[in-house]
């Protein structure tokens, strides 16, 4: 039994030292994926210094705009999972960027609706495209699954994903 307990602890230990690693690899990646990506949109576009640094999140509230062309504070808030409070101070910068524009519709003067200028658009198709190859290297990576190893993983994200949104610091 004691061998068992040890063995188990032993595995968790592991699986634990893992995710620490799969955490900060992530970290690492996704800021070199960023700089890539800003570096792609800075040599497309001749006015780029005008527009500074992009956010990701930034980067995903054109993406949502460039999706539907009916988005206002609210959706595009529900649409990526972020606060209404900052999505409104994100429009405020992309409006000033160039990125976006403000329009209302004739029958409805009271809700604001935002859509890309031409230059978000070049920005939305550049990470589109961006996005499209890392979609196309996760689907490769994934190929070496079964279905079974596949619905696992699905699984298992998912429920870590709902432990990571928990406040651990309570636990």
């Amino acid at each position: 039994m004691a061998k068992e307990l040890t063995s188990e602890l032993d595995q968790k230990t592991k699986i634990w030292n893992q995710w620490l690693a799969l955490l900060h690899k992530q970290e690492e990646q996704s800021k070199r994926r960023e700089a890539l990506l800003l570096r792609l949109i800075q040599n497309s576009i001749p006015e780029y210094q005008h527009l500074g640094s992009l956010s990701v999140t930034e980067l995903h509230v054109i993406s949502a705009i460039g999706r539907d062309t009916r988005m206002n504070v609210t959706t595009i808030a529900q649409n990526i999972g972020v606060t209404k409070s900052a999505i409104s101070k994100i429009t405020v910068k992309l409006l000033k960027k160039g990125l976006l524009e403000r329009y209302q519709l004739e029958d409805n003067q009271k809700e604001v609706f935002f859509r890309l200028t031409k230059v978000g658009e070049l920005v939305n198709s550049i990470h589109d495209s961006f996005h499209a190859r890392l979609e196309k290297n996760v689907y490769r990576f994934l190929d070496n699954y079964s279905e079974a190893e596949l619905a696992f993983v699905a699984r298992f994200i998912g429920e870590a994903t709902k432990e990571l949104e928990k406040n651990w610091a309570e636990t």
